[in-house]
């Protein structure tokens, strides 16, 4: 059984954006687990954490090279800027 993956190339502005999407995601996430803390955790831990995680899915999707959700987030950011 074949799949019907679609394989795009990325440029640099795209990469820029799927990081904002991505940083986005996983600091607001973070916000959300410091909240729920009460604080008991340094702020810039979880700004720290958030931008690793946010270069490493980057890195991940730039290598997969299939289309996803992420992508047509990308795009409508680049639109607006």
């Amino acid at each position: 059984m074949k799949t019907n993956k679609q394989k795009h190339k990325l440029g640099k502005k795209h990469l820029v954006a799927l990081f904002t999407v991505y940083f986005t995601l996983f600091l607001t996430l973070s916000a959300m687990v410091d909240y729920y803390a009460y604080d008991l955790i340094n702020p810039w831990l979880f700004i720290v954490l958030s931008i690793a995680a946010a270069v490493w899915a980057t890195a991940v999707h730039a290598r997969s090279r299939q289309k996803s959700q992420a992508d047509v987030l990308a795009q409508e950011l680049e639109e607006i800027l």
